[in-house]
């Protein structure tokens, strides 16, 4: 019963740990030329670490335009997110 118990606790662990990596992420950014213009949109997909690619995409895009808002969030962009 304890060999079967350990076994699923692996399991799950390591599902989780396998699904949160290959999420989907996006950057959502400001224009800093135009700050009433709709945010833009600039997807991370098909990498095995998303997160930091898009960290290292937005912390540059800072750096570049003055402190601009980007942030990292999970999900595709709304105009690739198609059936």
């Amino acid at each position: 019963m304890r060999k079967v118990f350990l076994l699923t606790v692996f399991v799950f662990t390591f599902v989780g740990l396998a699904g949160a990596v290959d999420l989907d992420r996006h950057a959502t950014i400001a224009d800093p030329k135009n700050p009433s213009a709709p945010a833009q949109c600039r997807g991370f997909y098909g990498t095995d670490d998303n997160r930091t690619a898009c960290e290292d995409f937005c912390s540059q895009y800072r750096t570049q335009n003055g402190g601009a808002d980007c942030r990292c969030d999970e999900g595709k962009c709304p105009a690739d997110d198609h059936p």
